[in-house]
């Protein structure tokens, strides 16, 4: 397995959508440790190391708490979101502020409904920081078919 095909492409609309529905309730430290663990093991990771079966992988290196958030995204996202890459997909809720933390736990806050219910402007932003992601050359860790989603007005 090459390099490339362990980065995925910059995640779509649809994707982000998703991951926000899936973290909102979630404790921010727990995501933060899940994106740490997974960053860490990646980097001990024999370099053939297979990413791309997380019904595998999940069970073999993840316990408690973490196991059961990085199944959550795995089958909540109808396994479209690979937890491994779930960095991803934070930095962009991050940066368009789609969830806030509250008490510890994230919440979706008036940008993430607009966000989800297609505001324009939010959208724009989206396209613009995905754009700026696109521009290194990375090969998606999933078929494109697997990307779309009916209704998704940036994807692509």
């Amino acid at each position: 397995m090459q390099k490339a095909d362990l980065v995925p492409s910059p995640p779509t609309y649809a994707e982000i959508g998703t991951a926000v529905r899936i973290l909102d309730g979630e404790p921010v430290q727990q995501v933060r440790d899940l994106m740490n663990t997974l960053f860490h093991h990646a980097g001990a990771a024999e370099p053939c190391h297979d990413w791309s079966d997380p019904d595998r992988w999940i069970d073999e290196r993840l316990t408690g708490e973490l196991r059961t958030l990085a199944s959550k995204v795995w089958n909540a996202s109808d396994k479209t979101i690979n937890p491994r890459f779930l960095y991803d997909h934070s930095t962009f809720i991050s940066r368009l502020r789609l969830l806030e933390p509250v008490g510890g736990i994230y919440r979706l806050g008036e940008r993430g409904r607009r966000f989800l219910a297609g505001d324009d402007a939010i959208l724009r932003e989206f396209v613009a920081l995905r754009s700026t992601k696109r521009g290194r050359a990375r090969q998606s860790s999933q078929p494109a078919s697997a990307k779309k989603s009916k209704g998704s007005p940036a994807d692509g």
